[in-house]
């Protein structure tokens, strides 16, 4: 047999055989064509490259000097359109190097399809080769379009190879080789081992992912190949799951006949590859696209994606929900481990059911609402109610006054000096307010009380006769212990303790960081009926401010009455015992406390040249005329407490000669003044 006949029948031979695995695309002219070859070739502009017939090494089971010498030829086309145009060769750029071309620096113009075909008069076949040239990515060294793509597990090893570059190694001569990583030489962990062609990662982290390029140097070239590195979370061996609706549970869903409605299922798809996630909806055993018109899926949504693994959802949609739509949906889901699904019931909104839920949930709201303005305001709607509303608190208790101001400044050593701001607010803001603003009739003992040997009982016998008991507290008042007559005295001590007089407690500023506040805290448990109100400082002293409005809603409710500012200072100067007002003149016994006459011109405290000497006692020099009637003095210095300077005097003018104050003084001789020991006891 010829080698000519041998070489052809070997031929034929290896075609048959592989007709099993390829399919021809057609056989024109008794020409066997074999498409495109699956492998493609991807290059630089400007690098060189090799194309080789792929005849040779997919197809027949020969190779390139066989077919020369059995006088078959191999021919080279460049596909255009529809037409397949011969290609010259003409060594410079573009060269046939027995079954391959090579293209010594590639072009954009040779993007396109190569197509080699090997005959002779008997005998045709070909298949054609695609070549991708791109340029690179502006700012980069490669491009994106023909990049290769590599995946990689976390925590798995992966080795990286360079690509493509066997036909630009040279035998027996090591190659030089540069690794990139997005284009940038790098410092390498150490745990990286990088060879000739590769580059081995032991264990991949998130951060390993990226663009690796390998830059091969390829005689006065380079050739380059770059390949995307995806990291991943480990291949899962589980099924996807759902994760609305519940898994395991039927959801019960209420909806309204004719309105709108969007059922959504969510499901979480491990990682498996690149496969697309499969998720449908049924109802029953019926497909979507069986159901009604109105009825449909949306597009599948990516919620959430990490290393692979993506959370998904797909809507089942109606654009009017009808009678026939109501029955159990379900959402499946699957991968080639395995399968999930969760279901849901669509049924009738009950509208009786909703309007309650409704006017329940309008009520809450109400109520909220409602709850919030009373923790807000709960003092000004109660003043509100008490002003409109509420009953006289005061009528028929058998009582005279409406608060007993328990607060004295005792200092007389400190008189002259500058009132501190509580001491003024307690002293002279404090009751003015009470009683010129709102009206109340206080017992002030500094003011009403005259000292006498059975001062105590008074005090006590005037506490019962007030409504509230109000003490204020002020840093000097508190390091005086001036409340203790409340602890030391037996009778008034019970009436804290049983409730039966109301305590009203102000406290001004900060007194924590005061000698004895331990004390008014141990006092303040031992009071049944106790309010506390906070004085914050001058802003407190507006008639507008909280402050106020917390004081009135503790004090007794009472009618308002309009007073005259004469009717004021009467009732504050009357003392306890006020059927002593015919008396003309001052008198001061042993036995019990006498007040002045109410005739007594009353002069303005709040003039500027006037001294203020209403709630505190202040000593005044005067000249004693000659009398038969004996008064205890204190040397020529006569120590007045208690009540004010007008009432003190009585009929008593002044007259101020070469330095000196002559007073001239009119008692009545069946009243004794009081004795130096009862003028400097204690005031509480």
């Amino acid at each position: 047999m010829k080698p000519a006949a041998f070489m052809f029948l070997l031929i034929s031979s290896a075609a048959c055989v592989n007709l099993k695995y390829i399919s021809k695309r057609n056989s024109v002219d008794g020409c066997i064509d074999w498409s495109v070859d699956l492998k493609t070739y991807r290059v630089l502009a400007g690098e060189p490259l090799r194309v080789k017939c792929a005849l040779f090494y997919s197809y027949i089971r020969t190779n390139y000097t066989m077919t020369q010498n059995a006088k078959l030829r191999l021919i080279w086309y460049k596909n255009k359109g529809d037409s397949e145009e011969p290609i010259i060769f003409s060594g410079h750029r573009l060269s046939k190097e027995g079954d391959s071309i090579w293209f010594r620096s590639a072009e954009m113009e040779d993007n396109g399809f190569y197509t080699c075909v090997l005959r002779n008069t008997t005998y045709c076949m070909k298949v054609s080769m695609s070549l991708t040239v791109k340029e690179n990515d502006e700012g980069l060294c490669f491009s994106s379009q023909i990049r290769y793509l590599e995946n990689a597990e976390i925590t798995k090893s992966k080795l990286i190879t360079c690509p493509d570059i066997d036909d630009y190694l040279a035998p027996y001569k090591q190659p030089i080789m540069t690794w990139y990583k997005e284009c940038q030489k790098k410092e390498w962990r150490s745990s990286i081992i990088i060879n000739t062609t590769s580059l081995w990662i032991p264990v991949v982290e998130e951060d390993d992912g990226g663009n690796y390029t390998c830059e091969l140097q390829y005689g006065s070239r380079v050739v380059r190949r770059t390949t995307e590195l995806k990291v991943t979370a480990l291949i899962t061996a589980r099924p996807p799951k759902v994760l609305f609706p519940t898994e395991g549970q039927t959801s019960i869903i209420d909806v309204q006949l004719g309105m709108p409605l969007s059922l959504d299922c969510k499901a979480f798809f491990g990682y498996i590859g690149e496969s697309r996630p499969i998720i449908y909806w049924m109802k029953g055993d019926k497909f979507v696209e069986e159901l009604e018109g109105h009825v449909r899926e949306s597009e599948v949504r990516v919620l959430r994606e990490y290393l692979g693994e993506k959370e998904v959802e797909l809507s089942l949609t109606f654009d009017a929900v009808e009678e026939t739509d109501m029955g159990n949906y379900t959402c499946h889901v699957e991968n080639h481990n395995g399968r999930g699904r969760g279901s849901v019931v669509l049924q009738k909104k009950d509208m009786y059911r909703l309007e309650l839920a409704g006017g329940l949930g309008a009520i809450l709201l109400l109520l909220g609402v409602f709850t919030a303005i009373y923790k807000c305001y709960n003092i000004e709607i109660m003043l509100c109610y008490r002003r409109h509303f509420g009953s006289d608190e005061t009528e028929d208790d058998n009582k005279e006054y409406d608060a007993y101001l328990s607060y004295t400044k005792v200092d007389l050593d400190s008189v002259d000096r500058e009132v501190s701001e509580e001491e003024q607010f307690a002293l002279e803001i404090l009751p003015d307010v009470l009683e010129k603003h709102y009206g109340y009739k206080l017992f002030i003992p500094d003011r009403d009380l005259i000292p006498s040997s059975i001062y105590i009982e008074d005090l006590a016998r005037s506490v019962e006769q007030s409504r509230r008991l109000i003490i204020v507290l002020t840093p000097e008042f508190v390091a005086r212990r001036g409340w203790s007559i409340f602890q030391l005295e037996t009778r008034l001590h019970g009436m804290l303790v049983t409730g039966e007089i109301k305590v009203i407690m102000i406290e001004c500023t900060d007194l924590r960081n005061v000698i004895n506040y331990q004390e008014v805290e141990a006092l303040k448990h031992t009071i049944k009926a106790l309010s506390v109100v906070k004085w914050r400082g001058p802003k407190s002293n507006q008639l507008k401010s909280k402050f106020w409005k917390q004081v009135i809603y503790e004090m007794p409710t009472k009618k308002k009455e309009t007073l005259s500012r004469r009717q004021v200072l009467d009732s504050g100067e009357q003392g306890l015992f006020g059927d002593l007002q015919a008396v003309s003149t001052i008198a001061m016994t042993t036995t019990s406390p006498s007040v002045a006459p109410t005739h007594a011109d009353i002069p303005d405290f709040n003039q500027s040249n006037h001294l203020q000497m209403r709630h505190f006692c202040r000593s005044y020099e005067y000249e004693i005329p000659a009398s038969t009637l004996q008064i205890a003095t204190l040397s020529n210095r006569h120590m007045y407490c208690n009540i004010p300077m007008t009432l003190l005097n009585g009929q008593m003018t002044q007259n101020n000669t070469g330095g000196k104050a002559k007073q001239e003084i009119h008692l009545n001789s069946t009243f004794v003044p009081l004795s130096g020991r009862e003028l400097t006891s204690d005031i509480w």
